[in-house]
């Protein structure tokens, strides 16, 4: 994709994601990795009145490099994983309901199901609490996100990456439905989990057996 094509994907995911109710308003941010950097949604603007121009560039190291608009204030955290992480092409943020409700727990979200053995290899750890927009909130998520794919962000939502940003948006969906998971089962007394074990042979099984070859 041409970067124009990537800030037009950005923006039909983003209003996708926001009609339902994965985002609200401004908040959470989307980005796609380019040849010499990242572009990503612009601060604090609604993302059903964006054009393609109102999406900044940015070098690897998080500086403007093309684009009039202010970057998103979470740009740290985007960077900071596209750096560690050559495999990832896109980066969601979101605040939505569950997770950022799973995230003020501060506790990795239990395997209560398979699917997410399969989508997220297991448990999805939450980062260590930093303030918005920082360099420490962008240090421990990628240090919480490892190799994985998706993590809660403490008192602050939920973060999923993948090697492009429909992979991203549709993690960021089941994350919020694992996490709407783990508060009915809380609500009806706790749920059985899977082990470490069953989750690694659930999540190998269907890589194997699982979609078109």
């Amino acid at each position: 994709m041409t970067d124009g094509e990537k800030r037009e994907k950005i923006i039909a995911v983003a209003r996708e994601m926001l009609a339902k109710g994965l985002v609200q308003g401004s908040g959470g941010n989307f980005s796609i990795r380019c040849r010499d950097g990242f572009i990503i949604t612009p601060s604090g603007m609604d993302y059903r009145l964006l054009a393609a121009c109102d999406l900044p560039k940015l070098s690897p190291e998080g500086t403007v490099i093309e684009g009039g608009r202010r970057p998103s204030i979470e740009s740290p955290l985007h960077a900071g994983i596209y750096r560690r992480r050559p495999d990832v092409g896109a980066v969601i943020h979101t605040h939505s309901i569950y997770a950022l409700a799973a995230a003020a727990m501060r506790r990795p979200l239990p395997v209560l199901s398979d699917n997410q053995a399969v989508l997220f290899g297991g448990e999805i750890p939450c980062a260590r609490y930093a303030p918005i927009g920082t360099a420490a909130l962008a240090e421990n998520a990628a240090e919480a996100l490892g190799n994985g794919f998706g993590l809660l962000l403490a008192n602050h939502g939920a973060l999923c990456a993948g090697a492009t940003i429909e992979e991203a948006a549709a993690r960021c969906e089941m994350l919020e439905i694992f996490a709407k998971i783990f508060f009915l089962t809380k609500s009806c007394g706790g749920g059985v989990c899977l082990t470490e074990e069953e989750a690694a042979s659930e999540a190998a099984d269907v890589a194997a057996r699982y979609g078109q070859r």
